[in-house]
């Protein structure tokens, strides 16, 4: 694992890397990008970087610290904005379940059916219009297409009507189930209120960053470092990341994100 740490880990783990002006200066970013990266981060459930690497390397742990308050402090203020409200708002609109379609009467059915096929006896009409088949096959023809009517009313005014319904109805019931199941895995990932969303990822960001060791032993594999114990390299990017920033700026992003999350 490369031992660089990365510019906003922490505030990235919880949610993004807004910081504020003179910070963001500081780190090479501007305030939309800064956003961008909180935005995404939010939706996505993971890791958004913004800004330049070795601004955060370089720091002490007391300036990661305050490099993670200012962040979180800010990240927090787009998070509760009216401007983040609506883009999550358009968010969950452009990316929902698709809404179930107009339901049909067997009536509608047949008689979309009806027009179809007589646009097609248009066409076949125009087709053979010069000539092209002799008048016994255009009899033959238009016997077909008489043929084809009796059908049509035969399902319009029968038993059949009956049974198209019941499949339609059928076929509805099934519609909307799988639309209610999607819809309800939908609002599981994104839920209706932003503040739960936000809720959801702090409490994902303290899951994950409770049992950090940052006293484990790293060894060197070629231009990398990773960790001695196979167990923590397979932990995720993210849990890999904020063992790299340092225990103090990863506990400050912890209490920072405990008090956020009572508050919600």
């Amino acid at each position: 694992m490369n031992r660089s740490a990365v510019v906003g880990t922490i505030v990235a783990a919880i949610g993004g890397t807004l910081v504020g002006q003179a910070v963001t200066t500081q780190l090479g970013i501007t305030e939309g990008r800064a956003k961008e990266a909180v935005f995404d981060s939010f939706m996505a459930g993971a890791v958004s970087i913004a800004g330049k690497a070795e601004v955060f390397t370089a720091a002490s742990p007391q300036a990661r610290v305050a490099m993670v308050g200012a962040a979180a402090t800010l990240a927090r203020a787009f998070a509760e904005s009216d401007e983040f409200k609506q883009r999550y708002a358009d968010h969950r609109e452009a990316n929902g379940p698709e809404p179930l379609p107009p339901e049909q009467t067997a009536d509608q059915v047949l008689a979309k059916q009806r027009a179809g096929f007589e646009q097609q006896v248009t066409a076949l009409r125009k087709q053979f219009a010069d000539d092209a088949i002799t008048p016994e096959q255009k009899v033959t023809l238009e016997e077909g297409f008489e043929a084809m009517r009796a059908q049509f009313t035969d399902m319009e005014t029968g038993p059949k009507k009956a049974e198209l319904e019941g499949v339609l109805k059928t076929q509805r019931t099934e519609m909307a189930s799988v639309q209610a199941a999607a819809m309800k895995a939908f609002d599981a990932t994104y839920p209706a209120d932003p503040r739960a969303l936000v809720a959801m990822r702090l409490r994902e960001f303290l899951d994950l960053t409770r049992d950090i060791d940052f006293n484990a032993k790293l060894v060197q594999q070629g231009k990398m470092q990773k960790f001695a114990d196979p167990a923590l390299e397979a932990k995720p990017a993210a849990w890999k990341m904020c063992f790299r920033a340092g225990k103090a700026a990863t506990d400050a992003a912890r209490e920072f994100a405990r008090k956020w999350a009572a508050d919600l």
